[in-house]
């Protein structure tokens, strides 16, 4: 019986799989393929680099491709360090008032102001244009915030209060016992913010007015708004339109198949153990 169950969830997870990942194959293939006929397949109509090498010539997503990875990265490390900072003192027992700042830290999760008062403040601050609003509002999240706390909480305090007894300061305990115990659960939250910074787009089109900073998100957006032109072109040219918007989808989400894998046994344990724990 329970070699049934077993069987049977494997082939319902690999089919839930295809289905992820057949829509997927048939974007990749259009890249690829030198025929420009949309109709369904996964083995590409011949093989071209063509749409890739017009994508990169074209200069469309060169600029804006470098500016979501330094967009990413300085939100991402910004965040991380801000949250470490937060995260680490909250977990203390020995924390003054500490039911109440972890009420605090909570309360962002039940009650938004939305983002015309960001707006109205970034612009009196005269920060328009520039990614430091965006890297500001990205730098601390709550939730990632309580993960790190219940997966600080976990550490034994022996641990703490032998590295006091030797004289060590608190910003070396986090740096060199707490930091080091909890990579699991900081390379979740480092996932967590640097997929979050990857796919902004309505912070960036919100305060960016310069179309030099514009992130590949908007350009991904620009593309696919275009597509109401493509019906005053010959059949050929919107089919190449439409590839070149695949191409710059599939260029997008490379970044994201590529970190995702290398931090997929972190984030599943990192998840477990700062949900549960503290």
């Amino acid at each position: 019986m329970e070699n049934i169950f077993v069987g049977s969830t494997y082939v319902f997870m690999g089919l839930f799989a295809l289905l992820i990942f057949l829509p997927l194959l048939y974007v990749v293939q259009l890249t690829f393929s030198v025929d420009s006929d949309t109709s369904f397949r996964i083995i590409p109509k011949g093989f071209t680099f063509r749409h890739y090498a017009y994508v990169i010539s074209a200069g469309m997503i060169l600029r804006p491709l470098a500016n979501s990875v330094y967009l990413t990265v300085v939100c991402t490390v910004v965040a991380l360090v801000l949250t470490l900072l937060l995260a680490y003192p909250l977990s203390r027992k020995e924390l003054l008032w500490r039911r109440t700042l972890n009420f605090l830290l909570i309360l962002p999760m039940m009650i938004s102001l939305g983002f015309l008062p960001r707006y109205l403040l970034v612009r009196q601050l005269g920060l328009m244009n520039s990614y430091l609003p965006i890297v500001l509002i990205s730098s601390i999240s709550s939730f990632n915030t309580i993960i790190i706390r219940n997966y600080f909480s976990s550490i034994p305090d022996s641990l703490v209060e032998s590295a006091r007894m030797d004289g060590c300061p608190e910003v070396l305990i986090l740096a060199r016992i707490m930091v080091p115990v909890a990579l699991p659960a900081i390379a979740t939250i480092a996932l967590f913010y640097m997929m979050g910074a990857w796919n902004k787009y309505f912070d960036i089109i919100l305060y960016i007015n310069d179309a030099t900073k514009h992130t590949l998100q908007v350009i991904l957006r620009s593309l696919v708004m275009e597509e109401e032109a493509l019906h005053t072109t010959t059949r050929d040219q919107q089919r190449f339109t439409e590839n070149i918007q695949y191409t710059t989808i599939v260029v997008a989400i490379i970044p994201v198949m590529i970190v995702y894998p290398l931090l997929q046994k972190q984030f599943v344990k990192g998840i477990m153990l700062g949900s549960v724990k503290g």
